[in-house]
């Protein structure tokens, strides 16, 4: 039989009780909005938030190669560039952006981005997730069974008696990234947490010109760059300058 929890298990446990409010989440009431673009879908900006601002307390990196940039630009400190919704505090949560020892942790490759412990990795942040706060492993609706998803990634640590647990295999990851396969429970190896295509929509770059607007070539660049502010082109420089 499998003994004892984890020192970081038995944090993150800590770092989630005092949120310990409803099963799921509040995500179910900002929608999709309140995390993506639609209308500037390209590449990063399908997030319609991002923390520029975080670095990595590990390594003193940034998220970019993360999905915690996006998730951060709420849930960290004002000061560090999010927006104090529920903040994690990167200082003292579980450690992310960062390649796991095996000796510390078996975490299957399917939950990891770019190789490295991601916010996705334990959390599924779509509505159609209706475990406690989001997690990938129904924890019961409080919470309550956080050791049976602790046991994903740190197995050798975990009672499985009191987990619930017979044997790894029994645990079930929730995603809803794959289309095709819809929202649901999945095995650690079959599970998908990040958009399965190579990439997202590209650029087709300028519109050409057309019967409509022959002089669209022309236009200035917000119309295609909108991180660009449009009132620059719009400025009064009619106005002679102070000496």
């Amino acid at each position: 039989m499998k003994k004892g929890i984890s020192g970081i298990a038995l944090g993150l446990l800590i770092a989630l009780a005092p949120n310990m409010l409803s099963a799921a989440g509040p995500h179910d009431g900002i929608t999709c909005l309140g995390c993506h673009s639609t209308h500037f879908a390209v590449d990063d900006k399908l997030f319609a938030v991002k923390n520029t601002k975080m670095k990595n307390p590990l390594n003193r990196e940034s998220f970019d190669k993360l999905t915690a940039k996006n998730c951060l630009g709420c849930h960290e400190l004002t000061q560090f560039g999010g927006a104090g919704i529920r903040p994690v505090h990167m200082h003292t949560t579980h450690p992310i952006g960062m390649v796991p020892n095996p000796k510390i942790a078996s975490v299957p490759k399917n939950l990891l981005k770019n190789g490295m412990l991601d916010c996705i990795s334990c959390h599924e942040a779509h509505p159609s997730n209706k475990n406690f706060m989001y997690l990938r492993v129904n924890t019961n609706a409080d919470g309550g069974n956080i050791q049976k998803l602790c046991a994903v990634c740190h197995d050798a640590k975990v009672d499985y008696d009191s987990a619930g647990i017979k044997k790894l295999s029994d645990i079930r990851i929730f995603s809803a990234m794959d289309q095709e396969k819809g929202s649901g429970f999945f095995l650690r190896d079959d599970v998908v947490i990040q958009n399965p295509t190579k990439s997202y929509i590209k650029p087709l770059g300028k519109l050409q010109e057309n019967d409509i607007m022959p002089n669209y070539q022309n236009q200035p660049d917000w119309v295609y760059a909108p991180t660009v502010n449009p009132l620059d082109d719009f400025k009064d420089t009619a106005k002679p300058k102070k000496k």
